[in-house]
């Protein structure tokens, strides 16, 4: 690993371990194997070792997710085959650990609102997997296996917004939806994107 990945690795740690407000420069180079001198010839300051650091788990935590949602779409080439992919895709995006990710995610877009580096970088970040997920979604398209109307943006978007930004919402009874509902739900839309003819 290279060093400036293992001090965003060990800021990350950092960060979790203690917060932001208990946050030590010094445990993070100790973490990372190196001096504080090394570790501020990559970093100007404390700040920007934390927002590049959050930038970071921002990318790890959208790129996992692009991951989630582009694997099983890079062999289709069939209606059916798209059909089962989205049902791998609804599958794969109920598991807890994609729960912890997006919470991750909010966190990580909390701090940038009030850090301009951090606002930036995911910015980009979100830039890149936006195109990572239209790339993998465009031979859709070229296949003509969308339902008409359904734009490989749209596709993209929709699909993108329920897998990752899908927050639970436990507790409010008159927006809770029972986790068999969920899914039958999301395997309806599936289906309806799908080219019917």
């Amino acid at each position: 690993m290279e060093t400036r990945d293992r001090i965003l690795e060990a800021a990350a740690r950092e960060i979790e371990a203690n917060g932001l407000t208990q946050f030590r420069v010094k445990r993070v180079a100790m973490d990372a194997g190196i001096s504080v001198a090394l570790l501020y010839s990559y970093f100007d300051d404390r700040e920007g070792l934390i927002a590049a650091a959050i930038v970071h788990g921002y990318r790890q935590v959208l790129m996992g997710n692009a991951e989630v949602f582009t694997t099983p779409l890079r062999e289709v080439t069939t209606r059916e085959e798209l059909r089962v992919a989205m049902r791998r895709m609804i599958r794969d995006a109920q598991l807890p650990e994609r729960t912890e990710a997006r919470i991750r995610r909010m966190e990580g877009m909390s701090f940038a609102t009030h850090n301009l580096t951090a606002s930036s970088g995911i910015a980009d970040a979100k830039e890149e997997i936006g195109e990572l997920i239209e790339r993998w979604v465009e031979p859709l398209v070229q296949r003509g296996l969308l339902a008409d109307g359904v734009t490989g943006f749209a596709f993209a978007r929709i699909w993108y917004a329920l897998f990752f930004g899908q927050i639970a919402l436990e507790g409010e009874k008159n927006l809770a939806v029972s986790e068999d509902d969920w899914l039958r739900a999301l395997e309806v839309l599936a289906d309806a994107m799908v080219r019917q003819d």
